[in-house]
C-alpha cells in the first residue's frame, strides 16, 4: 500500500542503512526483498535508495567513521528540524549531528536519545520519505529497544511530541506504541534484560515479506544470519535477522 500522504510529526517517515561493506549490503537486500538499487554518486559519498515496484523504501550508505557498527536507522517526521532539535536537546536527548539541509531534499539532524538510542530526523523537501509501507517488500513496523524504558518514553513523550500509549500486559514485559491500536506508528520495548549490560539502545526496523519461512532460508544462503526459528505473533509470523556485515532487522510476513 502507498505510504500515508502527510506523515505526523514524531512518525517514522524514512530508514536508511549505515554499512561497512556496501557492495555485499546491497546484493543481499536486492536479493533478499527483490529491490532494485540507485546510487547517488560519489557526490553524495555513494549514499544511494533501495526501491520496491519504483518508489523508494530505504537508503543506504557508507558508515563514515571507521569502527561504526553497521546498523539501520530510523528517522522521524519533522515539520521543523531546527524547533524539533531544540526541544530533543531540551529533554536529556544529545545531538551528534546539528540540522542540516541536503540541498532541495530535506532537513535532518542526528541525536541520542537518553538511553544511548541513535535516531534521526527529518523535515521533507522533495524527498517525502517512503513511498510504500505495510507490505511485502517495504518498511511495516519500528520499535526503539531500551535499556532505559522509563527515560525512553518520557523522551519521546516530552522531547519528540509522542502520544504514549502503555500497552497492557502480563507483566512479563512493557511495551508503548506511538497512539493506539491501529494508528500507532512506533513502539518502544523495554529490552534491559534482551540488550544486557553490555548491551546498547537501538531502533529495530521490521521489514515485509509473503513468505517469512522462505526469506528466513535465503538469508543464509545470502550470507547473513537468522536468530532462532520463524515464531507466529498476533501480529504475523516473523524472525529476526543480520546481514552479512551485522546489521539487524527483523522479517515480518505481510
Amino acid at each position: 500500500m502507498p505510504a500515508r500522504g502527510d506523515v505526523a510529526d514524531g512518525a517514522p517517515i524514512w530508514i536508511d542503512l549505515g554499512t561497512n561493506d556496501l557492495d555485499a549490503a546491497v546484493t543481499f537486500y536486492t536479493e533478499l526483498f527483490g529491490w532494485d538499487h540507485v546510487s547517488f554518486g560519489e557526490e553524495f559519498g555513494n549514499y544511494g535508495q533501495f526501491l520496491h515496484q519504483g518508489a523508494p523504501v530505504a537508503g543506504v550508505g557508507p558508515n563514515m567513521a571507521a569502527g561504526q557498527p553497521s546498523e539501520w536507522t530510523v528517522y522521524l517526521a519533522t515539520s521543523d528540524a531546527d524547533a524539533a532539535a531544540r526541544r530533543v536537546a531540551e529533554h536529556g536527548g544529545t545531538l551528534l549531528v546539528e540540522p542540516d539541509d541536503v540541498p532541495e531534499q530535506g532537513r535532518f539532524f542526528v541525536a541520542v536519545d537518553p538511553a544511548g538510542g541513535p535516531v534521526a530526523f527529518w523535515q521533507p523537501g522533495a524527498h517525502t520519505g517512503f513511498a510504500r509501507v505495510m507490505e511485502p517488500g517495504a518498511p511495516c513496523w519500528f520499535e526503539a529497544w531500551s535499556t532505559d524504558y522509563d527515560a525512553t518514553t518520557a523522551f519521546y513523550r516530552d522531547g519528540v511530541g509522542w502520544d504514549v500509549q502503555q500497552m497492557p500486559t502480563d507483566g512479563s514485559m512493557r511495551y508503548a506504541t506511538n497512539g493506539t491500536e491501529q494508528d500507532a506508528t512506533a513502539g518502544i520495548y523495554d529490552a534491559a534484560h534482551d540488550l544486557g549490560t553490555d548491551g546498547r539502545s537501538q531502533w529495530l526496523v521490521y521489514l515485509g515479506t509473503s513468505d517469512v519461512d522462505a526469506a528466513a532460508a535465503r538469508v543464509g544462503e545470502l550470507g547473513g544470519t537468522v536468530l532462532g526459528e520463524p515464531v507466529e505473533s498476533p501480529y504475523g509470523r516473523m524472525v529476526d535477522a543480520r546481514d552479512p556485515d551485522g546489521a539487524l532487522f527483523r522479517i515480518i510476513a505481510a
